[in-house]
């Protein structure tokens, strides 16, 4: 018995831009070309397609390493002769060992659970494109990736352990075990596949609805067609339609993108803020002192200790960041009214680079994590999570959601007025 490749559905000719919802005329792409949105810039469409070989070897050597370094020990330090070591779970079970579970169930989230099932979905998507034609299933896993993309954050977690390190290097022995090379090692992997996946469109491949016959034109916006363009893959659909065609995504969330939602979730971000900033983040506990310190105070630490770059990156992480990000959001979103093509461009990436950086302000949550889970020595030296360690939490991922719900299609609709 011979089994065919699966063959895409047949491009359409035009495609929307789900950052300006313009529509586009699709071109030929060799490979390293891109194709963009002539109004904004938004890259629609990249020629350099990674292979499905590549991306799957690539995908399941990540998988084996990320199991590999949960496994063995992460970190260990000694201190006035006792000796501790951490494992990579060690940082959610800690935190909820001290009761503060909501943290722990975040770390564990962002650091493991969610790269893990990313991982998953990728192989199982990507294994099938020889064999499968429609099928709901694989779209579901394709849409569950798109979903799951902004909350990767193994990176910050690496860094926000070289942080912690730096931390208590004066005041103990620390080792970088093979539970961090490894980890380190998956973190360059999963960023190799992040990329490349979104560089290889496949939604075609399962798409299990016919296209509908929409007479688009290039030019023009698809809400002036009567269109509407499908964020997650840039399909355009009828305004009536209650699922993208290609890729199933539910259409009728306009409730989610509107400003009254946005500005809801920037304001109990920035509420969250004041105790998170206010309150200390950790306790520290050596020799029977108890030392809590706030963000600002352990900038301040790291400031006088020597370890002035350091400082500057927690700094701007954890305070300029979140403020700056709550301030330029809700400006953005006040100022939307007042629009001219001019001003479009620059305040587009005045937000692209905001809700880009807003996910780095997780490093001092991942901080804490780190720091309890590995030094927890009794009476000699001990850390213990603060109560602003939540709010901080809470704080950056409301402004996150707040980014994900801002419509940028704002600027244009106002800026055509």
């Amino acid at each position: 018995m011979t089994t065919s490749r699966a063959t895409p559905h047949e491009k359409t000719e035009v495609v929307g831009c789900p950052q300006c919802d313009w529509v586009s005329r699709r071109v030929p792409l060799l490979t390293n070309e891109q194709s963009e949105c002539p109004r904004c810039g938004y890259i629609l469409e990249d020629g350099n397609n990674a292979g499905q070989y590549t991306l799957l070897a690539v995908a399941i050597a990540a998988l084996v390493l990320l199991f590999a370094s949960l496994s063995v020990d992460f970190i260990r330090y000694s201190a006035a002769g006792v000796e501790q070591s951490m494992t990579l779970m060690d940082a959610a079970w800690q935190l909820s060992y001290f009761h503060e579970k909501v943290l722990a169930v975040l770390v564990l989230l962002t650091v493991i659970i969610i790269p893990c099932i990313y991982l998953l979905c990728l192989i199982w998507v990507y294994s099938q494109l020889e064999t499968s034609g429609p099928n709901r299933l694989n779209l579901y896993l394709l849409r569950t990736m798109e979903h799951l993309k902004p909350w990767l954050m193994t990176d910050i977690f690496l860094l926000g352990t070289l942080v912690a390190l730096v931390k208590i290097s004066s005041l103990a022995e620390v080792r970088l075990l093979e539970g961090f090379w490894g980890f380190s090692v998956f973190v360059v992997l999963l960023l190799f596949v992040y990329e490349r996946a979104k560089r290889t469109p496949v939604w075609q491949y399962f798409s299990v609805m016919n296209r509908p016959d929409l007479s688009a034109q290039a030019g023009l916006t698809a809400g002036e067609q009567g269109l509407m363009t499908c964020t997650l893959c840039h399909a355009l659909n009828s305004r009536d339609s209650r699922n993208c065609y290609q890729c199933t995504e539910p259409q009728k969330t306009s409730w989610w993108r509107k400003p009254g939602a946005t500005l809801a979730l920037i304001t109990a971000g920035a509420i969250m803020l004041i105790p998170a900033h206010w309150l200390p983040v950790m306790e520290t506990v050596r020799f029977g002192n108890d030392q809590p310190a706030t963000i600002i105070g352990g900038v301040t630490e790291l400031w006088q200790s020597g370890d002035k770059p350091i400082a500057i990156i927690v700094f701007v992480a954890s305070l300029v960041i979140p403020v700056a990000k709550v301030l330029v959001l809700g400006v953005l979103l006040l100022l939307a009214r007042w629009q001219t093509p001019a001003m479009v461009r620059n305040r587009l990436l005045l937000f692209k680079v905001t809700d880009w950086i807003g996910r780095w302000s997780m490093i001092d949550v991942f901080v804490v994590a780190i720091l309890v889970a590995l030094v927890r020595s009794g009476t000699v030296m001990s850390v213990y999570p603060g109560s602003a360690a939540v709010s901080f939490a809470a704080a950056v991922v409301l402004t996150m959601l707040a980014a994900m719900s801002f419509d940028t299609r704002l600027f244009w609709r106002e800026a055509d007025r």
